[in-house]
């Protein structure tokens, strides 16, 4: 038992050992892949990309009629509640959005404007959120306040017992960073990609290596018993006929 455990052991720390001996050969080629991997990416990130800017403004969906009772009042929250997907529909839909384009002087089609639109909202909330996403910040914002204002007077042509509030409006700002791209993810992913090429490479590089470097190598590949070695003679012992100098003391 303990010889297998020694074995095991003795197995384990060679192949780590041989790892670290892998990596510290090919150290060159893996900070190249890094270095390329990584220039790469800042190139594509920086130079390449347009960057993408979100406006969002927020609504929010109650009834017209005024109740006093508490229990009609919550069961109008959950009807509310309810509605929240048909809500999201109607903001995307072409009833709300060619009336947002029309504002726009036909300028964005809708099928442009409902690939920009992102509605959301908490949890058990009545407040919607208009998120929409462009190049141009400015545009973002208009587009996004527009959209609750088509929305707020298309309605009641569908549901008359119904009011839209808009509780908050798209600004412009100069501390908007973009959502898109993501940098500091954009950046991770080109140090995992350079980690996975490096790999790939040195492994690669290490399996297509068939010299035979090692006593143990001649045992385990060719099976063979090892009886002696050579050892490398310098030259400085040798005559250039290839025998040996006579030293004087």
């Amino acid at each position: 038992m303990r010889g297998d455990n020694f074995l095991t052991n003795h197995t384990t720390i060679i192949s780590i050992v041989e790892i670290l001996e892998i990596i510290k050969k090919n150290m060159w080629i893996i900070l190249t892949i890094f270095a390329v991997s990584f220039g790469a990416m800042f190139s594509l990130v920086n130079y390449v990309l347009k960057p993408e800017y979100r406006a969002t403004t927020q609504i929010l969906v109650v009834q017209n009629t005024e109740k006093e009772e508490a229990n009609l009042q919550n069961s109008e929250v959950q009807a509310n509640l309810q509605m929240i997907n048909t809500y999201s529909s109607m903001l995307r839909s072409p009833l709300v959005l060619n009336e947002v384009s029309h504002k726009f002087n036909d300028q964005y089609s809708v099928g442009r404007l409902k690939d920009e639109i992102v509605v959301a909202n908490d949890q058990n909330s009545q407040i919607l959120n208009i998120h929409v996403e462009d190049k141009n910040q400015a545009v973002a914002v208009a587009i996004a306040n527009q959209v609750a204002r088509s929305f707020k007077e298309k309605l009641p042509e569908v549901m008359t017992d119904k009011t839209v509030t808009i509780m908050s409006t798209a600004e412009m700002s100069e501390q908007t960073q973009p959502v898109f791209p993501n940098k500091p993810l954009m950046y991770l992913l080109s140090i995992v990609i350079g980690a996975i090429l490096s790999i790939l490479i040195c492994f690669i590089k290490k399996m297509m290596d068939t010299t035979i470097k090692t006593e143990e190598q001649i045992v385990e590949k060719l099976n063979l018993v090892v009886l002696g070695m050579i050892s490398n003679i310098p030259n400085s012992q040798t005559n250039t006929d290839g025998g040996f100098k006579n030293e004087k003391k």
